[in-house]
């Protein structure tokens, strides 16, 4: 029987539990896939893993090793217990029964634990391609990009956001991010500097899940982040923990002939004051459709909501313009994600008439350019 018994930095602790919240799967009707598998290492660390198959978190962190060991136990409960220890030490012990004690000023715990040995074993890619990016440089992709991942599982390919790094100029590699639901696509590029690239084009798509993950894993202050392209798999590693995500394994269609080449209608607006109207129309849209319908006449552009069980609102917005009227309706969402995605006070519409897509961008952020599919009014 282990005689697990740690001594541990609570922050430290805290961190490592935090990021694995998302990866043990509370809702399995396999039990041991909501609880974290704890080892001890021989260098006086220890070693915690999370995983739902399709993805693992593993990570590792120095400890004051009493005893070495390993131990099972809930992954939520330990969790919520840590973060309201309030002392900066935690004293962890394992029981006769796989049950855990923890310990931290005058508050003391009991969680109930289960067999180490039924974790299931993880399986750890080979060969793998490690590249280091700037940290800031993937967080703002997947914040551009994780909105519009589609949710149809009979579409695996649109499940997840497409990576591409492909060569640059002047020794840099081109970063590609792509997501699409069919209703709407977000894609950024841009050529960054990647440390360990010497030419080769790789590609991936991270599913949802570890889109989600990785968000969680992005939220510190490390400057780079490893991105590992291994057959079958994608691996991201932040600090010392690695985060293992299982790939899609399919095609991911061709978005760039989504993108128009060029439109007739080219305006550039004041992005809050666009938001306020936008939101303020969204009052009275119905909750089946939340679609608002957008006019552009001379010099303004109108939103107008109108439903029989809330009735009908109108704001305008001032543009440059001097065309013909065009008329077109949009889910509010996702015109508000895109924004909410966009930096710069400044956002660009263009659009050809009430059928064809809208493409969006900001002149503040090159390289990051979104499309909304219209609906119909």
């Amino acid at each position: 029987m282990s005689n697990l018994e740690l001594k541990l930095n609570r922050q430290v602790f805290l961190s490592a539990l935090y990021k694995a919240q998302g990866v043990v799967d509370r809702k399995s009707t396999v039990n041991v896939l909501s609880h974290l598998y704890m080892e001890t290492t021989g260098s006086g660390r220890l070693a915690l893993t999370g995983t739902d198959f399709d993805v693992v978190l593993n990570s590792e962190f120095d400890v004051d090793m009493i005893s070495s060991g390993k131990a099972c136990v809930n992954g939520k409960s330990i969790f919520d217990v840590v973060k309201n220890i309030d002392d900066e030490i935690v004293h962890l012990k394992l029981m006769d029964n796989n049950w855990m004690e923890l310990r931290g000023g005058r508050s003391s715990f009991k969680l109930a634990g289960i067999n180490p040995v039924d974790f299931p074993e993880v399986e750890s890619p080979d060969a793998v391609n490690w590249l280091a990016f700037p940290r800031s440089v993937i967080s703002d992709f997947i914040d551009k990009t994780s909105f519009s991942v589609s949710g149809d599982e009979t579409r695996m390919n649109l499940n997840g956001v497409f990576m591409k790094v492909s060569p640059a100029d002047n020794g840099l590699a081109n970063l590609t991010m792509v997501s699409t639901d069919g209703h709407r696509l977000s894609k950024v590029e841009l050529p960054t500097e990647v440390k360990g690239y010497e030419g080769q084009t790789v590609e991936a798509i991270v599913h949802k899940k570890g889109v989600q993950e990785l968000k969680r894993l992005l939220d510190g202050d490390e400057l780079e982040i490893g991105i590992g392209f291994a057959r079958g798999f994608i691996l991201f590693k932040s600090g010392d923990t690695v985060l293992t995500v299982r790939q899609i394994e399919d095609s991911y269609p061709d978005y760039e002939r989504v993108i128009p080449p060029s439109s007739p209608v080219k305006l550039t607006i004041d992005k809050s004051r666009l938001v306020g109207a936008i939101k303020r129309m969204a009052i009275l849209t119905s909750n089946k459709t939340y679609i608002v319908k957008m006019e552009l006449g001379k010099d303004k552009m109108s939103f107008t909501s109108s439903t029989p069980e809330y009735g009908e609102g109108r704001d305008e917005v001032d543009v440059s313009y001097d065309g013909e009227i065009i008329t077109i309706g949009f889910n509010y969402s996702y015109l508000l994600d895109v924004f909410g995605a966009l930096r710069g006070d400044t956002v660009t519409l263009e659009l050809s008439d009430e059928y064809g897509p809208t493409v969006i961008s900001s002149p503040a952020e090159p390289g990051a350019l979104f499309v909304v599919m219209p609906m119909r009014i």
